[in-house]
């Protein structure tokens, strides 16, 4: 198989979806796929290019003897709506115009939302060609970005929404991370295409380091919690720190990231000894703190509804740690919490709610210890072993039938 796989973020870039789209396209490589990868330069999270890479437009190198293409985008420093559109089409015309060559034509395409422009690119990638596309849906981040208001322009959803919806449409296949997104990715794009159900999977570096860590056998710290990864508006952990400070649990809070939020956290942190607040940790350092912090924590802001699952869940379970959800309960985080049953879910702003559960915890070890077990037992679905042959399926899949379809043209 000849692949395209067009993604934002990319290694070196460990969180969000650069992890599992650098796993993804070493996975394919190993299986004999010839794939290349065209991807922006390093940025995330924290918003920010190292110094090496401003100013430059493309540059082709190799990451595990994957041809790379970087191509500029429009990097703000803080990320707001209208300052993310302008990112979003810069990266849509930089795809456009730096793709690879016409050389080389692709037998199928990869790429994913939330970066909206990736999606759209796909009206106008090889036209005439006949490739067929695959979409991942890891996030419908114009609904949350409409929900949580940072798109205030008059007139602006409606349009909007019909862009979506186009892009979207451009693929022939459409696979998204929770049952719960499936059922609004179906009312987005209708009922004629191909929509799949593949959750994110534990991606094979962050399982190795787990596994070398864990050997070690380290303890637990009481009455510890962490947040690491994206400081961003949706996550709505200031808003969090506010409900935590308010409780007076007498339990401690780590948080580790980058992002939007990153300024009005560490105000609202400020003088509070029970938090502390640091910068973006590296994988194995991540990995070590997930196995020695009591629980992990994951917050959304309410009101969110389907419109994404957190990437940062599947971390936690993997390293057998309990999860506290501060989200809503029918929420796909919610409902994938309490179904595994390795943690707690509390809804936002529950100052008495969160009080009583950590007092529970703290009281109760064996509590969180069946947890760590549920937790360990749900990674399991989540092996890379079972989730990444599902994605090879459907390329071929994709392929043979593009190939009946041009033998009856």
């Amino acid at each position: 198989m000849k692949i395209l796989l067009i993604t934002n973020l990319f290694a070196p870039d460990e969180l969000a979806g650069a992890s599992l789209y650098s796993d993804l396209a070493f996975y394919l490589k190993n299986q004999g796929s010839d794939i290349r990868v065209l991807c922006t330069f390093s940025y995330y999270p924290a918003w920010s290019l190292i110094p090496e890479d401003e100013g430059v437009s493309v540059r082709d190198e190799s990451w595990h003897g994957i041809p790379v293409r970087r191509i500029s985008m429009y990097v703000p420093k803080n990320p707001s709506g209208l300052k993310r559109i302008v990112s979003d089409l810069s990266f849509f015309l930089s795809i456009i115009r730096r793709n690879f060559c016409d050389d080389w034509h692709p037998d199928v395409v990869i790429t994913a939302l939330p970066m909206f422009s990736q999606c759209m690119a796909q009206r106008f990638l090889y036209r005439g060609c006949s490739i067929p596309r695959i979409i991942i849906v890891q996030d419908f981040v114009l609904d949350a970005a409409l929900e949580l208001g940072l798109l205030n322009l008059p007139g602006i959803a409606f349009p909007l929404r019909l862009l979506e919806k186009w892009s979207l449409r451009s693929a022939d296949t459409l696979s998204t991370i929770s049952q719960q997104m499936l059922k609004k990715l179906r009312s987005i794009v209708g009922s004629d295409r191909r929509l799949l159900y593949i959750p994110n999977w534990i991606h094979e570096s962050l399982a190795q380091k787990i596994r070398v860590q864990s050997q070690d056998r380290p303890s637990r710290r009481e009455q510890t919690l962490l947040y690491s990864g994206n400081l961003g508006v949706k996550q709505g952990l200031p808003d969090f720190i506010e409900t935590f400070i308010k409780s007076s649990t007498g339990w401690n809070l780590r948080v580790h990231g980058g992002g939007a939020d990153k300024d009005r956290l560490f105000e609202a942190t400020r003088g509070q000894g029970a938090i502390r607040v640091q910068g973006v940790l590296n994988e194995a350092d991540y990995v070590s703190e997930l196995l020695t912090c009591t629980a992990s924590l994951v917050t959304q802001m309410p009101g969110l509804g389907a419109n994404f699952l957190p990437s940062k869940l599947l971390p936690a379970i993997a390293a057998g740690t309990p999860v506290l959800a501060i989200c809503d309960p029918n929420s796909p985080l919610g409902i994938e919490v309490r179904k595994g049953e390795f943690g707690e879910v509390i809804s936002p702003a529950d100052v008495i709610g969160l009080k009583t559960l950590l007092k529970k915890w703290a009281d109760n070890p064996g509590i969180l210890e069946k947890y760590s077990e549920n937790a360990l037992q749900r990674a399991i679905i989540y092996s890379r072993d079972k989730i990444l042959p599902q994605y090879e399926q459907e390329l071929l899949r994709l392929i043979n039938t593009n190939k009946k379809l041009k033998k009856i043209r």
